[in-house]
């Protein structure tokens, strides 16, 4: 086989290689096109490398004119593939434009393989002269006329590249350069060819250049970070980014200021500061808070991160990244904030002491009027009218009810300041019910209800403060019996499970609906419009006997249904009463 034809092949082999492996694992625009002019130039390869190896003129003036199929869809393709690379034009997209290499390398083709014909293309004199066993072409106007429309798309090729080096960054110039110089060669030596009839192995020069040129070019774009987002990416982040980045090399130096930090007073000042910031850095933490700095009118926060060198088994760095973040607007919320909270608990301790003074001071008053009042009613100073005797009876029940208004809200406060000592003495909890359901019944008759127990036969000892313990189930008794209907029942009971006491005060009300534990056991809260009637209170007694509870290692709960009714729970750790 013809040595010329087998580095050909050789040739061909490595382009198809190439063109195959970036096809497969490389990602990057205009792609089809490249694979076109890939696939146009092994196809003109192969064509001029079977050209050489033939000694016949008939068979190397056909195989010259199957070469033109490569030749004119190079130039079209990657013309295409440049626009659809470098200027990620929309129109190269298109699926019509993909015609436009087939009908320029069907005309193309059809002019020169009419040639015997018109003879526009290879003149009548073309042939092999003696002692030769190539053909000499001697080229007609049709030749010229194929180039130099071959040859505007080079051209256009070029225009594009050259606006491209008008409008980017200096990082991008070598990957241009490299596209120019691709572009130029094949046209270079084309231009060789017909002019001074410049020739490789007596064979046209500009699929040979070409083919080694897009090799070129394919490695390069392989290795080439220009166009890579993984690459760029980073680097526009750190251009970009709002916070001031220095990088600063082993010896204290300066290498990098990000935009912002150029754009910042830092740049001005930075050589005292960023020493600051160095004695701060500690080896041992590779990111580290340094601080806080005053730049301008601005305040920072020095934030360090150690930049490894990979290539130092000892692990040396290589420097520092030094980022300064903008804690102004932090540190004026910050105050703003310290200071609201301030004023708040000034506030706070203000109401505490407003409530506590005139709870103080309402006390003795109220306890003179009851007194008073009760002192009246009882006969010891005469015989009151019965109109008379009826207004001081609503004035003593008032009278009554603000002083118990008085006494919770003091009850409460003590409570919340943690500041109500409770004993811890063994309390029987079946004891508690029974007092609490006897001094209600009173109560309950005037609201038409009835008492149902259901206390099982054991005592149920807890440690607590027995004054304390009364008063929560009192108010659970109360509560039950002023939220249940008339002539409704109560129903009170006492389990032992699992080690714990509970003691159960069940209504006959409307219930609560889900979602109320908070204002249940609130400040001054009672549930209304959907749930029990509200009734005359101050709103403070199951939320006194959930702190009460809690501050014994209790707890107050309930389960409640609409419409149904609702259950009270008051659970403690059960004791052995042997102890």
């Amino acid at each position: 086989m013809n040595p010329i034809f087998l580095g050909v092949l050789s040739v061909g082999a490595v382009a198809a290689f190439v063109m195959v492996w970036m096809l497969k694992y490389q990602s990057f625009n205009a792609k089809p096109y490249y694979a076109i002019a890939f696939v146009a130039l092994i196809w003109t390869l192969v064509v001029v490398g079977a050209e050489a190896a033939s000694d016949s003129f008939l068979c190397q003036y056909r195989l010259a004119i199957l070469a033109w199929l490569g030749n004119a869809t190079v130039p079209v393709a990657w013309c295409f593939f440049v626009f659809g690379y470098v200027d990620n034009a929309s129109w190269t997209k298109k699926r019509s434009v993909y015609l436009v290499p087939v009908i320029v390398t069907v005309a193309v083709f059809t002019f020169a393989a009419t040639n015997q014909w018109h003879h526009l293309v290879y003149d009548e004199a073309t042939g092999m002269l003696p002692g030769q066993n190539h053909v000499t072409y001697v080229h007609g106007p049709g030749f010229y006329a194929i180039i130099a429309t071959l040859y505007s798309f080079v051209i256009a090729t070029l225009w594009c590249l050259f606006r491209a080096f008008l409008r980017s960054n200096y990082s991008a110039w070598p990957l241009l350069g490299t596209l120019v110089v691709v572009t130029i060669t094949p046209l270079a030596t084309n231009a060789a060819y017909v002019t001074v009839g410049f020739t490789i192995f007596g064979l046209d020069p500009t699929a040979f250049m070409f083919t080694v040129a897009v090799i070129a070019f394919s490695s390069l774009l392989v290795m080439n970070k220009t166009l890579d987002m993984a690459t760029v990416g980073p680097s526009i982040l750190f251009d970009t980014m709002s916070e001031p980045v220095v990088l600063i090399d082993r010896a204290h130096n300066i290498v990098q200021m990000n935009t912002a930090a150029k754009n910042s007073e830092l740049h001005d000042g930075a050589g005292h500061l960023l020493s600051e910031v160095l004695k701060n850095i500690d080896r041992s933490n590779a990111s580290a808070k340094v601080g806080n700095f005053k730049i301008g009118q601005r305040f920072y926060e020095a934030r360090t991160q150690e930049v490894a060198n990979p290539l130092d088994p000892d692990r040396a760095i290589l420097g520092w990244s030094v980022t300064f973040v903008d804690i102004t607007e932090s540190m004026a919320i910050s105050a703003a904030l310290e200071t609201a909270l301030q004023a708040a608990d000034e506030a706070n301790q203000a109401k505490d002491e407003f409530i506590s003074v005139v709870s103080h001071e309402m006390r003795t008053p109220l306890t003179s009027l009851t007194g008073g009042l009760a002192l009246a009613l009882s006969d010891r100073f005469g015989d009151v009218s019965a109109p008379m005797k009826s207004l001081l009876e609503i004035a003593h029940r008032n009278g009554v009810r603000l002083s118990r208004l008085v006494d919770n809200i003091l009850l409460a406060q003590k409570i919340d300041i943690g500041a109500l000592p409770l004993d811890e003495k063994p309390v029987d909890l079946g004891d508690l019910l029974d007092e609490s359901l006897e001094e209600n019944k009173m109560f309950a008759s005037t609201r038409g209800v009835r008492f149902v127990t259901a206390k099982i036969d054991s005592s149920a000892i807890i440690v607590g403060d027995a004054f304390a313990l009364r008063q929560i189930v009192d108010n659970l008794v109360s509560n039950a019996i002023k939220f249940s209907k008339e002539n409704g029942v109560v129903e009170g009971a006492l389990a032992i499970e699992n080690g714990r006491a509970r003691l159960s005060i069940k209504d006959s009300g409307r219930g609560i609906p889900g979602g109320m534990e908070s204002q249940v056991f609130g400040h001054f809260e009672q549930v209304k419009n959907g749930g029990q009637f509200s009734t005359q209170g101050s709103g403070l007694g199951l939320h006194i006997s959930k702190k009460l509870a809690q501050q014994m290692s209790g707890d107050v709960f309930y389960d409640s249904q609409v419409g149904v009714g609702s259950t009270f729970h008051v659970e403690f750790e059960l004791v052995d009463d042997t102890a």
